[in-house]
């Protein structure tokens, strides 16, 4: 019998396995045969460490896409001078490294049967988001509920980069971001009365 840190080790190895091949091969087109091809185990072997094939994909996605995320936020700008080199180089990998991990992502959190887990997942992205953007309002001197509307931009700009590879799209977010972070670095303004709120 395996201990709970083998046991928690060998379920991480399972959802990134899996999550691959839902990259690759997409939700509907994926079946508990494919992916127990994937991860070298029968398929009743899986419950195991899931319920069922539903709490798979859900914890595949969610383990998966924050390990970008977090991947995203360590080459994040930490200073004002760190914005637009971040700017330049961030994009394009975006697109050639994740652009198969936010279509499954989409796919997952768009549909029906797991919208409400996608809801949860994009409320708790944005503590993570707001922590961050908490973090860097000493440094910048940048309230943090102006950073974080910045963050979001290049968020969105990110994954519609990576999704549709549309290099005209691509240029004018990129124009946008730099005179927002312009305009936010300049005018450091008071916190919107509602942020508190938040």
């Amino acid at each position: 019998m395996l201990s709970e840190e083998k046991k928690q080790k060998k379920k991480i190895d399972i959802m990134e396995k899996c999550f691959e091949q839902f990259c690759e091969t997409g939700l509907r087109d994926t079946g508990i045969k494919d992916l127990a091809k994937a991860c070298g185990m029968t398929a009743p072997n899986f419950y195991s460490y899931f319920d069922n094939l539903d709490q798979l994909i859900i914890e595949s996605t969610e383990y998966c896409m924050i390990k970008i995320e977090n991947e995203l936020l360590e080459m994040a700008p930490k200073t004002k001078e760190d914005i637009q080199p971040f700017i330049d180089k961030i994009l394009v990998p975006s697109r050639d490294f994740h652009s198969k991990e936010y279509r499954f992502m989409y796919q997952v959190f768009m549909s029906p049967a797991f919208l409400e887990h996608g809801k949860k997942f994009r409320a708790r992205q944005f503590q993570r988001y707001r922590k961050y953007a908490e973090e860097l309002e000493p440094t910048l001197g940048v309230p943090w509920d102006m950073t974080i509307v910045w963050i979001l931009s290049l968020e969105q700009a990110l994954i519609q980069y990576a999704l549709f590879e549309n290099s005209t799209m691509y240029v004018l977010q990129k124009i946008s971001l730099e005179k927002m972070a312009q305009s936010m670095l300049s005018e450091k303004g008071p916190k919107h009365p509602a942020a508190k709120d938040l």
